[in-house]
Protein backbone atom coordinates (compact mmCIF):
# COMPACT_ATOMS: atom_id res chain seq x y z
CA UNK A 1 0.00 0.00 0.00
CA UNK A 2 2.81 2.15 -0.13
CA UNK A 3 2.24 2.86 -3.59
CA UNK A 4 -1.13 4.59 -3.18
CA UNK A 5 -0.72 8.41 -1.74
CA UNK A 6 -0.44 8.50 1.72
CA UNK A 7 -3.31 11.58 1.82
CA UNK A 8 -5.58 9.57 -0.03
CA UNK A 9 -5.42 6.77 2.99
CA UNK A 10 -5.21 8.88 5.42
CA UNK A 11 -8.61 10.32 3.84
CA UNK A 12 -9.75 6.72 3.59
CA UNK A 13 -9.28 6.11 7.12
CA UNK A 14 -11.97 8.57 8.33
CA UNK A 15 -14.52 7.35 5.86
CA UNK A 16 -14.27 3.74 6.26
CA UNK A 17 -15.83 2.77 9.46
CA UNK A 18 -12.12 1.43 11.34
CA UNK A 19 -13.01 -2.13 11.32
CA UNK A 20 -13.24 -1.82 7.15
CA UNK A 21 -10.60 -0.14 6.71
CA UNK A 22 -7.48 -2.75 6.41
CA UNK A 23 -10.06 -5.12 4.27
CA UNK A 24 -10.56 -2.53 1.71
CA UNK A 25 -6.92 -0.98 1.79
CA UNK A 26 -6.04 -4.76 0.83
CA UNK A 27 -9.02 -4.88 -1.51
CA UNK A 28 -6.81 -2.55 -3.97
CA UNK A 29 -4.38 -5.15 -4.78
CA UNK A 30 -7.02 -7.54 -5.81
CA UNK A 31 -6.43 -9.06 -9.01
CA UNK A 32 -9.68 -7.74 -11.32
CA UNK A 33 -12.08 -10.66 -11.65
CA UNK A 34 -14.06 -11.14 -15.09
CA UNK A 35 -17.74 -10.09 -14.42
CA UNK A 36 -19.70 -10.13 -17.65
CA UNK A 37 -23.41 -9.29 -18.47
CA UNK A 38 -24.91 -11.50 -20.87
CA UNK A 39 -26.02 -9.37 -23.62
CA UNK A 40 -30.09 -10.35 -23.92
CA UNK A 41 -30.67 -8.57 -26.83
CA UNK A 42 -28.53 -10.98 -28.74
CA UNK A 43 -28.85 -14.11 -26.35
CA UNK A 44 -31.24 -15.56 -24.09
CA UNK A 45 -30.00 -16.22 -20.54
CA UNK A 46 -29.72 -19.86 -20.78
CA UNK A 47 -28.52 -20.37 -24.36
CA UNK A 48 -25.41 -18.37 -22.75
CA UNK A 49 -24.87 -20.20 -20.07
CA UNK A 50 -24.99 -23.44 -21.82
CA UNK A 51 -22.61 -22.38 -24.23
CA UNK A 52 -20.39 -21.39 -21.45
CA UNK A 53 -20.75 -25.37 -19.88
CA UNK A 54 -19.65 -27.00 -23.18
CA UNK A 55 -16.72 -24.79 -23.40
CA UNK A 56 -15.90 -26.19 -20.06
CA UNK A 57 -15.74 -22.34 -18.27
CA UNK A 58 -16.71 -22.21 -14.93
CA UNK A 59 -19.04 -19.57 -13.35
CA UNK A 60 -20.77 -18.02 -10.52
CA UNK A 61 -24.36 -16.81 -11.31
CA UNK A 62 -25.00 -12.99 -9.36
CA UNK A 63 -28.23 -12.99 -7.26
CA UNK A 64 -29.18 -9.64 -7.40
CA UNK A 65 -28.41 -9.27 -11.50
CA UNK A 66 -29.74 -12.42 -13.34
CA UNK A 67 -27.34 -11.25 -16.36
CA UNK A 68 -24.43 -11.29 -14.20
CA UNK A 69 -21.96 -13.74 -14.15
CA UNK A 70 -18.28 -14.16 -13.00
CA UNK A 71 -16.04 -16.21 -14.49
CA UNK A 72 -13.73 -18.78 -12.98
CA UNK A 73 -10.36 -19.90 -14.79
CA UNK A 74 -10.03 -17.75 -17.55
CA UNK A 75 -7.62 -15.05 -18.48
CA UNK A 76 -8.46 -11.74 -19.89
CA UNK A 77 -6.52 -12.89 -23.17
CA UNK A 78 -8.77 -15.96 -23.44
CA UNK A 79 -11.52 -14.21 -22.12
CA UNK A 80 -11.35 -11.45 -25.06
CA UNK A 81 -11.42 -14.33 -27.91
CA UNK A 82 -14.60 -16.39 -27.40
CA UNK A 83 -16.71 -16.05 -30.24
CA UNK A 84 -19.61 -14.66 -27.33
CA UNK A 85 -17.51 -11.58 -26.51
CA UNK A 86 -16.31 -10.93 -30.20
CA UNK A 87 -20.20 -11.54 -31.18
CA UNK A 88 -21.26 -9.13 -28.91
CA UNK A 89 -23.05 -11.63 -26.67
CA UNK A 90 -21.13 -11.62 -23.53
CA UNK A 91 -19.73 -8.38 -22.58
CA UNK A 92 -16.65 -7.34 -19.51
CA UNK A 93 -18.76 -5.28 -17.30
CA UNK A 94 -17.74 -4.67 -13.52
CA UNK A 95 -20.47 -5.68 -10.67
CA UNK A 96 -20.94 -1.89 -9.36
CA UNK A 97 -20.68 -0.70 -12.58
CA UNK A 98 -23.92 -2.83 -13.52
CA UNK A 99 -25.30 -1.21 -10.01
CA UNK A 100 -26.45 2.26 -10.89
CA UNK A 101 -28.56 0.91 -13.89
CA UNK A 102 -29.89 -1.99 -11.86
CA UNK A 103 -31.08 0.73 -9.03
CA UNK A 104 -32.70 3.20 -11.88
CA UNK A 105 -34.33 0.16 -13.57
CA UNK A 106 -35.44 1.70 -16.93
CA UNK A 107 -38.46 0.50 -18.22
CA UNK A 108 -39.19 -0.37 -21.99
CA UNK A 109 -41.89 1.96 -22.76
CA UNK A 110 -39.61 5.04 -21.26
CA UNK A 111 -37.46 7.99 -22.55
CA UNK A 112 -34.40 7.59 -20.75
CA UNK A 113 -31.08 10.00 -20.79
CA UNK A 114 -27.57 8.70 -19.97
CA UNK A 115 -25.35 11.91 -19.55
CA UNK A 116 -22.42 10.16 -19.43
CA UNK A 117 -22.27 7.54 -21.94
CA UNK A 118 -18.80 6.46 -23.06
CA UNK A 119 -18.02 3.63 -23.46
CA UNK A 120 -21.53 2.07 -23.67
CA UNK A 121 -21.24 -0.34 -20.73
CA UNK A 122 -24.22 1.16 -18.98
CA UNK A 123 -26.04 2.75 -22.22
CA UNK A 124 -26.00 -0.96 -23.61
CA UNK A 125 -27.16 -2.57 -20.09
CA UNK A 126 -29.98 -0.28 -19.97
CA UNK A 127 -31.19 -0.91 -23.87
CA UNK A 128 -31.11 -4.63 -22.76
CA UNK A 129 -33.41 -4.08 -19.65
CA UNK A 130 -35.47 -2.21 -21.93
CA UNK A 131 -36.03 -4.97 -24.74
CA UNK A 132 -34.71 -2.00 -27.30
CA UNK A 133 -37.84 -0.42 -26.83
CA UNK A 134 -38.32 3.22 -25.83
CA UNK A 135 -35.45 5.76 -26.32
CA UNK A 136 -32.26 6.04 -24.54
CA UNK A 137 -30.45 9.53 -25.60
CA UNK A 138 -26.71 8.47 -24.95
CA UNK A 139 -24.62 11.56 -24.57
CA UNK A 140 -20.75 11.88 -24.60
CA UNK A 141 -18.41 14.93 -25.04
CA UNK A 142 -14.98 13.40 -25.64
CA UNK A 143 -14.90 12.73 -29.58
CA UNK A 144 -12.80 9.95 -29.50
CA UNK A 145 -14.88 8.02 -26.42
CA UNK A 146 -17.93 9.43 -28.14
CA UNK A 147 -16.74 6.48 -31.20
CA UNK A 148 -16.11 4.21 -28.87
CA UNK A 149 -19.61 3.93 -27.57
CA UNK A 150 -20.96 3.87 -31.04
CA UNK A 151 -18.92 1.07 -31.97
CA UNK A 152 -19.99 -0.59 -28.73
CA UNK A 153 -23.86 0.25 -29.66
CA UNK A 154 -23.30 -1.60 -32.88
CA UNK A 155 -21.79 -4.64 -31.55
CA UNK A 156 -24.16 -5.10 -28.96
CA UNK A 157 -27.23 -4.45 -31.03
CA UNK A 158 -28.75 -1.75 -29.17
CA UNK A 159 -30.98 -0.24 -31.81
CA UNK A 160 -32.98 2.07 -29.29
CA UNK A 161 -30.26 4.49 -28.35
CA UNK A 162 -29.39 8.15 -30.04
CA UNK A 163 -26.08 8.94 -29.35
CA UNK A 164 -25.07 12.38 -29.33
CA UNK A 165 -21.22 13.87 -29.43
CA UNK A 166 -21.92 17.13 -26.44
CA UNK A 167 -21.15 17.95 -23.08
CA UNK A 168 -23.89 17.08 -21.25
CA UNK A 169 -23.80 19.79 -19.23
CA UNK A 170 -25.32 22.17 -22.41
CA UNK A 171 -27.76 19.61 -23.11
CA UNK A 172 -31.83 20.56 -24.11
CA UNK A 173 -33.96 18.17 -24.60
CA UNK A 174 -35.53 18.15 -28.32
CA UNK A 175 -39.06 16.08 -27.68
CA UNK A 176 -39.99 16.60 -24.55
CA UNK A 177 -38.22 15.88 -20.68
CA UNK A 178 -37.12 12.22 -19.88
CA UNK A 179 -38.93 9.72 -17.26
CA UNK A 180 -35.47 8.54 -16.03
CA UNK A 181 -31.87 9.69 -15.91
CA UNK A 182 -28.64 8.15 -15.05
CA UNK A 183 -25.57 10.29 -14.23
CA UNK A 184 -22.65 8.09 -13.72
CA UNK A 185 -20.26 11.12 -13.42
CA UNK A 186 -16.74 11.28 -14.30
CA UNK A 187 -14.90 11.34 -10.80
CA UNK A 188 -11.22 11.06 -9.17
CA UNK A 189 -12.10 7.48 -9.57
CA UNK A 190 -10.53 6.41 -6.14
CA UNK A 191 -12.49 2.95 -6.54
CA UNK A 192 -10.24 1.95 -9.25
CA UNK A 193 -6.59 2.58 -7.55
CA UNK A 194 -4.03 0.11 -8.14
CA UNK A 195 -1.00 0.40 -6.41
CA UNK A 196 0.67 -1.89 -9.20
CA UNK A 197 0.07 1.00 -11.53
CA UNK A 198 0.44 4.26 -11.12
CA UNK A 199 -1.31 5.24 -13.88
CA UNK A 200 -4.46 4.73 -11.71
CA UNK A 201 -4.01 7.34 -9.50
CA UNK A 202 -0.78 9.49 -10.63
CA UNK A 203 -3.28 12.64 -11.20
CA UNK A 204 -4.76 12.30 -7.54
CA UNK A 205 -4.96 15.35 -5.81
CA UNK A 206 -7.59 17.83 -2.97
CA UNK A 207 -7.69 20.11 -6.60
CA UNK A 208 -8.44 17.47 -8.83
CA UNK A 209 -11.50 16.02 -6.16
CA UNK A 210 -12.32 20.12 -6.28
CA UNK A 211 -12.76 19.93 -9.92
CA UNK A 212 -14.80 16.84 -10.60
CA UNK A 213 -17.02 18.07 -7.54
CA UNK A 214 -17.73 21.27 -9.85
CA UNK A 215 -18.02 19.32 -12.81
CA UNK A 216 -20.85 16.98 -11.03
CA UNK A 217 -22.52 19.52 -10.08
CA UNK A 218 -23.20 21.02 -13.68
CA UNK A 219 -24.12 17.56 -14.71
CA UNK A 220 -26.71 17.11 -12.23
CA UNK A 221 -28.48 20.82 -12.11
CA UNK A 222 -28.74 20.67 -15.81
CA UNK A 223 -30.19 16.43 -15.41
CA UNK A 224 -32.83 17.91 -12.88
CA UNK A 225 -33.64 20.36 -15.73
CA UNK A 226 -34.37 17.68 -18.11
CA UNK A 227 -36.33 14.78 -15.65
CA UNK A 228 -39.95 15.04 -15.87
CA UNK A 229 -42.14 15.42 -12.55
CA UNK A 230 -41.88 11.87 -10.83
CA UNK A 231 -39.18 10.72 -12.67
CA UNK A 232 -35.82 9.45 -11.12
CA UNK A 233 -32.37 10.25 -11.45
CA UNK A 234 -29.28 7.99 -10.79
CA UNK A 235 -25.92 9.48 -10.15
CA UNK A 236 -23.23 7.60 -9.11
CA UNK A 237 -19.43 7.48 -9.01
CA UNK A 238 -16.62 5.29 -8.78
CA UNK A 239 -14.65 7.42 -5.53
CA UNK A 240 -14.84 7.30 -2.32
CA UNK A 241 -14.65 11.13 -2.17
CA UNK A 242 -17.43 12.62 0.06
CA UNK A 243 -17.08 16.10 -1.91
CA UNK A 244 -18.05 14.29 -5.23
CA UNK A 245 -20.46 12.05 -3.36
CA UNK A 246 -22.53 13.06 -0.54
CA UNK A 247 -21.47 16.78 -0.64
CA UNK A 248 -22.76 16.91 -4.64
CA UNK A 249 -26.17 15.33 -3.82
CA UNK A 250 -26.55 17.83 -0.26
CA UNK A 251 -25.41 20.82 -2.57
CA UNK A 252 -28.27 19.72 -5.14
CA UNK A 253 -31.30 19.11 -2.53
CA UNK A 254 -29.94 22.82 -1.65
CA UNK A 255 -30.15 24.06 -5.11
CA UNK A 256 -33.42 21.86 -5.48
CA UNK A 257 -35.44 23.88 -2.93
CA UNK A 258 -37.95 20.90 -1.95
CA UNK A 259 -38.14 19.98 -5.70
CA UNK A 260 -36.01 16.92 -5.05
CA UNK A 261 -36.26 13.36 -2.86
CA UNK A 262 -33.57 10.91 -2.17
CA UNK A 263 -34.84 7.65 -2.09
CA UNK A 264 -32.84 4.74 0.23
CA UNK A 265 -30.79 2.87 -2.34
CA UNK A 266 -30.39 -1.33 -1.18
CA UNK A 267 -29.43 -3.76 -2.95
CA UNK A 268 -29.58 -7.50 -1.57
CA UNK A 269 -26.46 -9.09 -1.23
CA UNK A 270 -24.63 -5.91 -1.89
CA UNK A 271 -22.38 -4.71 0.95
CA UNK A 272 -22.18 -1.62 2.14
CA UNK A 273 -21.06 1.34 4.48
CA UNK A 274 -22.92 4.15 5.99
CA UNK A 275 -23.15 7.38 3.90
CA UNK A 276 -21.52 10.42 5.14
CA UNK A 277 -23.28 13.20 6.49
CA UNK A 278 -20.53 15.07 7.74
CA UNK A 279 -17.01 15.65 6.29
CA UNK A 280 -14.35 17.78 7.72
CA UNK A 281 -16.92 20.03 10.09
CA UNK A 282 -19.24 20.47 7.06
CA UNK A 283 -22.78 19.21 7.71
CA UNK A 284 -24.45 17.64 4.84
CA UNK A 285 -28.22 17.22 4.09
CA UNK A 286 -29.74 14.47 6.51
CA UNK A 287 -31.28 13.05 3.55
CA UNK A 288 -27.76 11.66 2.00
CA UNK A 289 -28.17 8.69 4.45
CA UNK A 290 -30.22 7.02 1.81
CA UNK A 291 -27.01 6.72 -0.17
CA UNK A 292 -25.16 3.38 -1.11
CA UNK A 293 -21.80 3.62 -0.59
CA UNK A 294 -20.35 -0.16 -1.86
CA UNK A 295 -17.97 -1.97 0.58
CA UNK A 296 -15.45 -2.74 -1.44
CA UNK A 297 -14.46 -6.55 -1.70
CA UNK A 298 -12.72 -9.08 -4.41
CA UNK A 299 -15.84 -8.90 -6.23
CA UNK A 300 -16.67 -5.47 -6.10
CA UNK A 301 -15.03 -2.14 -6.68
CA UNK A 302 -16.11 1.04 -4.10
CA UNK A 303 -18.91 2.75 -5.59
CA UNK A 304 -21.29 5.28 -5.08
CA UNK A 305 -25.19 5.39 -5.52
CA UNK A 306 -27.71 7.78 -4.94
CA UNK A 307 -31.26 7.74 -6.15
CA UNK A 308 -33.39 11.19 -6.07
CA UNK A 309 -36.92 11.32 -7.60
CA UNK A 310 -38.50 14.57 -8.77
CA UNK A 311 -41.38 15.85 -7.24
CA UNK A 312 -44.75 16.07 -9.31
Amino acid sequence: MKLLPAEFLERLKDILPPENFDSVASCFSCRPVISVRINTLKISIKKAVDVLKKSGITFRQVPWFKTALVLEGVTPEAFGQMNLVQEGMLYRQGLSSMLPVVVLSPQPEEKVLDMCAAPGSKTTQMAAMMQNQGQIEAVEVVRNRFYKLKSVLSLMGAENVVPRLMDARRYRAREGLFDKILVDAPCSSEGRFDPNNPKTYRYWSLRKIKEMAHKQKGLLLNATRLLAPGGVLVYSTCTFSPEENEGVVSWLLRKAQGALEVEKVEVDGIASYPAKCCWQKKEFNPRVEKCLRVLPDDLMEGFFVAKIVKHG
